[in-house]
C-alpha cells in the first residue's frame, strides 16, 4: 500500500511523481517513517509516512532538484538528492536507513510546521521517542520559537509545564528559570549541546534549533545537576543544502536586531559542510537609562572524512555591554507603587561581557549497531562591572540604600565527554546501551570590591551623575577604603569533577521496556581567597542511581513510572557568609505518568505526577540580590498537563497546566510550610496559530495565547507577595513576493505582547529586587530567504 503526501508549507501544482521505499539495513521495509520532500534551498514542501510495505509517493510535481529526507525513531536522519526531469516525469529510489548511534545525528521529528515533537536526545544521549523516557521531558520546537519570535531561550522553555522565568539579573539579559518549584540557579544546570554553560550569559536564540527541558533530578547523565532539572539547547546544524535567511526585527522601544543564517556545503562533495549565524542587537526597554548591545558570531563545521566517521566543530564569540538593573523594591508586601520604568542604580551602570566557546565533537561508527563518540568544549568568559545596586528600604519606607560594585569575573569551564552507544539482544531481550565517562575542570575567579553608595529616594530620585564620574569621585563615594562597609574581595575556585555511568533500555516485551542507570561521580573544590587569607577544600563521591519503566498499553497510549537522584556541588561564586563554598545539593524524585498521541498522531498529550525531596538548596539571599544562602530540606511535589500539534490543517496549538506546591520542610532560617520563591501554585500558558491553507490569503497566519502565573512569594520569609497575572499575546504573519517552486521568499510578522496593557510584575528574587513586566509591545520582523 503506498502512503500519499499531505501537503505542508509549499504549493505543489504539477505532473510529476516521486516515489520510492524506505528500508533498514538487511533489506526489511520501515512502514510508518516520516518522509519529508525539500527544494534545492532547504524548505520543507510535502511531508507523508510510509505505508505497511514501506512505500510513498508525492506526487503533483514539477521537474528540478529535491531532497528526500527519512526520519525514524532509533535509526539515523538520512537524505537523497533528487533530479526531477519533465521525462520521464517520475523518478522511484530505494532509502536505506542506518541504526543510530549518539554520535549520528538526532533529528526530532515533526509533522511540517507542527508544534508537536517525538524525540528528545537530553533526556537519555540516545535516541529514544518521547513516549518510551520515563521521566518529564518537554521540547520547544522552531515552528514555535518562530511563531512566537522567540530572542531569549527562557521564553521559549515557558511553554512547557511547570518552568517559570526566573530574572535573575534584568540587566544581564541571561535567563535563570525554575522548574517544578525549584530554581536552577546560575551554573551548571543550563547546557548548549549537552555541556554546561553559565546562565548569566545572554544566550539568545540566533543559533539555537530547539529547547530541550529534562524536568526533576538528571545526575546519571549530567553529573552535577539541580534538583529540578536541566535546560538543553540544541544548536543548528549545517545542512547539504544551500540556504540562507536574513532577518531583521525591531520593537517599539526602538530595540533593533539583524540576523544572518547561511548553510551549505563546500565545494561538490556533501563530504565538508559549513553554517554560519551571525547577530546584532542593540536593546532598550520600557525601563530608565537601561541599554543592551552585543555582537555575536557562530561559524560551524562538519566534515565526514570517512562514511562512518563524523567530525564537528563549533565556535562562539559573543561580546556585550548592558545596564545593570535589579528591578523595583516593594513596600510593606506588595511591589512599591513606583512607575514601572524607574531605575534604582546610577545611569553609568554597566557590565561588560566577552564570551568564547569552541567545540570538537567525534562520532565513528564501530559498527552499524555500535557509535562511539568523543567531545571536549572549552568556554572562556569574561564579566567586567561597575554599578551600583539597591541594598534595603529604610524604615521610613521610601529611602533605599544602596551598594557599589566594581568587579572582574573571569569564568573557565573545560569538559570531555566519551560515550559508547549499542544495540544488541541477550537472548530475546533487546538492549539500548550507553555508557561514557565525563571529565571537567571549571576555574571563576572573584576580583572584586564592595562598598555603600549614596542612598536614594524611591518616589523622588536624585541621582549621583548622569555620567560615568571621574575616578577621584569614585574612589570618595563609592569606593572609600575608610568606610566600613568597604569589602574588597580577591578569591579564586577551582572545581575538577570526573564522572562514570552506564545506562541500559531493556525491552522485556515489546511494549515493555526498563531504563535503568547509575553515575559514579566525584569531585575536588578548593577556594582561595588572598585578602583575607582564606582556604577551604571540599571533596566527595556519590553513586547516582535512577530507573523507570514505560509499557505501551496501546499504539497511542503509553504509561510510565520512574526513581531518580541528584548531586550538585556548589561553585564558591556562590558564596557562605564567611566565603566558604556550600555543601552539594542532593535530591530524589519520584514521578509517574501517562503520554497520548490522538487526532491520528498529531497531537501529543502528557501528565505527570511527582514528588521532590531536596536538601541543601541555594536560594537567592533576602538582604543581598547578588549572594546566596542555604536551605535545610524543601518538597515540591505537583500535576502538569501538556499537550501539542495540529488539531486540523494549518491549526496548531500548544497547551501546558501545572499544578506546583514547593515549600520548606526543615530549616534552621525560614518556618517550616513557608512557600519556596518564584514558585506560583498555578501556572500555565496557550499558544496556537493557523496558517491559511488555500486561496488569495495563503501565506498569511494569526494566531495568540495567554500565559498566566498565580500569585508568587519573592522570598522564603513570604513577606512579599507578586500579584498573580494572565498576558494576552497575538501574532500576525505573511509570506509574500517572487517565490522559487512557489514557496515565498519573503515574510513579514508582527507579535504583540500584552495586548490588554496589564500591569504584571514577571518575577523577584529578594524583597528589593522585583522585575515588572513589559507593558504593551510590538515586535515586528522582516525575514528574507534566499
Amino acid at each position: 500500500m503506498f502512503c500519499l503526501a499531505s501537503t505542508g508549507s509549499g504549493q505543489t501544482t504539477g505532473t510529476a511523481t516521486i516515489s520510492g521505499q524506505v528500508v533498514d539495513q538487511k533489506g526489511g521495509v520501515l512502514q510508518d517513517t516520516a518522509v519529508i520532500l525539500l527544494n534545492d534551498v532547504g524548505v520543507r514542501l510535502l511531508q507523508t509516512r510510509t505505508g505497511q510495505s514501506g512505500d510513498f509517493a508525492f506526487q503533483r510535481l514539477t521537474p528540478g532538484e529535491y531532497v528526500v529526507e527519512a526520519e525514524r525513531s532509533g535509526f539515523a536522519h538520512t537524505q537523497q538528492r533528487i533530479t526531477l526531469n519533465a521525462a520521464p516525469p517520475e523518478a522511484r529510489v530505494t532509502i536505506e536507513m542506518r541504526i543510530a548511534g549518539p554520535g549520528q545525528q538526532v533529528t526530532v521529528t515533526a509533522e511540517v510546521g507542527s508544534f508537536r515533537t517525538e524525540e528528545s536526545s537530553t533526556a537519555t544521549k540516545m535516541n529514544i521517542p518521547l513516549n518510551e523516557i520515563p521521566q518529564g521531558v518537554g521540547v520547544v520546537n522552531q515552528p514555535l520559537i518562530e511563531s512566537q519570535q522567540v530572542i531569549h531561550f527562557g521564553d521559549a522553555a515557558e511553554n512547557i509545564s511547570g518552568v517559570n522565568r526566573d530574572v535573575l539579573l534584568a540587566g544581564e539579559g541571561g535567563s535563570a528559570l525554575t522548574i517544578r518549584g525549584l530554581s536552577l540557579g546560575i551554573f551548571s544546570n543550563y547546557y548548549r549541546d549537552g555541556f554546561a554553560f553559565d546562565g548569566m550569559v545572554p544566550s539568545d536564540m540566533t543559533d539555537v534549533d530547539r529547547v530541550e527541558v529534562l524536568k526533576g533530578p538528571s545526575s546519571v547523565l549530567y553529573g552535577r545537576a539541580a534538583a529540578s532539572g536541566i535546560v538543553n539547547l540544541i544548536t543548528k546544524e549545517p545542512l547539504p543544502l544551500t540556504h540562507a535567511t536574513f532577518s531583521f526585527q525591531a520593537d517599539t522601544f526602538g530595540a533593533v536586531r539583524p540576523t544572518f543564517d547561511v548553510t551549505g556545503p563546500i565545494g561538490k562533495s556533501e563530504k565538508l559542510l559549513y553554517r554560519l549565524n551571525a547577530e546584532f542587537a542593540d536593546t532598550s526597554t520600557l525601563r530608565d537609562f537601561f541599554h543592551d548591545r552585543r555582537y555575536f558570531l557562530a561559524p560551524a563545521l562538519t566534515w565526514k572524512p570517512l562514511a562512518s566517521t563524523t567530525i564537528r566543530v563549533l565556535i562562539e564569540y559573543l561580546h556585550g555591554s548592558t545596564t545593570t538593573d535589579l528591578g523595583i523594591p516593594s513596600v510593606g508586601d506588595r511591589p512599591a507603587p513606583v512607575p514601572i520604568s524607574r531605575f534604582y542604580g546610577e545611569p553609568w551602570n554597566h557590565s561588560l561581557l566577552q564570551n568564547k566557546l569552541g567545540n570538537v565533537d567525534i562520532a565513528h561508527n564501530l559498527t552499524p549497531r555500535w557509535v562511539i563518540r568523543s567531545r571536549f568544549r572549552a568556554t572562556l568568559t569574561n564579566w567586567d562591572y561597575l554599578d551600583v545596586t539597591p541594598g534595603t528600604l529604610m524604615a521610613d519606607n521610601r529611602t533605599l540604600s544602596r551598594f557599589s560594585e566594581n568587579a572582574a569575573y573571569p569564568l573557565r569551564f573545560y569538559d570531555w565527554q566519551t560515550d559508547l552507544n549499542g544495540i544488541f539482544k541477550t537472548g530475546s531481550i533487546e538492549h539500548n546501551f550507553l555508557v561514557g565517562f565525563e571529565y571537567g575542570r571549571q576555574q571563576v575567579v572573584q576580583d572584586a570590591v564592595y562598598s555603600d553608595a549614596p542612598p536614594i529616594d524611591i518616589y523622588n530620585p536624585v541621582y549621583f551623575s548622569m555620567s560615568r564620574p571621574s575616578a577621584a569621585a569614585l574612589a570618595a563615594y563609592f569606593f572609600n577604603p575608610a568606610d566600613p562597609d568597604y569589602f574588597p574581595l580577591n578569591g579564586t575556585t577551582k572545581l575538577t569533577t570526573h564522572g562514570g555511568y552506564l545506562q541500559d533500555q531493556i525491552a522485556l516485551l515489546p511494549r515493555l521496556k526498563i531504563l535503568a542507570g547509575v553515575r559514579f561521580e566525584g569531585f575536588t573544590q578548593r577556594y582561595d581567597e588572598i585578602v583575607y587569607d582564606t582556604l577551604n577544600r571540599q571533596s566527595n563521591v556519590s553513586v547516582l542511581p535512577r530507573i523507570g519503566i514505560t509499557y505501551q498499553v496501546m499504539q497511542p497510549l503509553s504509561l510510565y513510572a520512574s526513581w531518580s537522584r541528584s548531586f550538585s556541588p556548589t561553585l564558591a561564586a556562590q558564596f557562605g557568609p564567611s566565603g566558604q563554598p556550600f555543601s552539594p545539593e542532593a535530591a530524589r524524585q519520584y514521578e509517574a505518568g501517562v503520554r497520548t498521541f490522538s487526532l491520528h498522531g498529531r497531537l501529543a498529550s502528557s501528565l505527570a505526577v511527582y514528588q521532590i525531596r531536596a536538601g541543601n538548596l541555594l536560594i537567592t539571599n533576602p538582604g543581598n540580590p547578588l549572594a546566596s544562602i542555604q536551605t535545610g530540606k524543601v518538597e515540591s511535589k505537583g500535576v502538569e498537563f501538556d499537550t501539542s500539534g495540529r488539531i486540523l490543517p494549518g491549526w496548531n496549538v500548544t497547551f501546558a497546566y501545572s499544578y506546583n506546591e514547593a515549600f520548606i520542610v526543615s530549616d534552621s532560617t525560614f518556618p517550616t510550610g513557608n512557600v519556596l520563591q518564584n514558585a506560583p501554585r498555578h501556572s500555565g500558558s496557550l499558544w496556537t496559530v493557523y496558517d491559511v491553507q488555500h486561496g488569495r490569503l495563503r501565506g498569511l497566519s494569526f494566531g495568540g495565547g495567554v500565559q498566566a502565573r498565580g500569585y508568587r512569594y519573592v522570598d522564603p520569609g513570604d513577606d512579599v507577595i507578586l500579584p498573580g497575572y494572565a498576558r494576552v499575546d497575538a501574532m500576525a504573519s505573511y509570506a509574500f513576493g517572487p517565490s522559487n517552486r512557489e514557496l515565498k521568499r519573503y515574510r513579514i510578522a508582527v507579535n504583540i505582547q500584552n495586548l490588554g496593557n496589564r500591569l504584571y510584575y514577571a518575577s523577584g528574587n529578594t524583597p528589593i529586587d522585583i522585575f515588572p513586566g513589559s507593558k504593551i509591545a510590538a515586535l515586528t520582523q522582516f525575514q528574507v530567504r534566499f
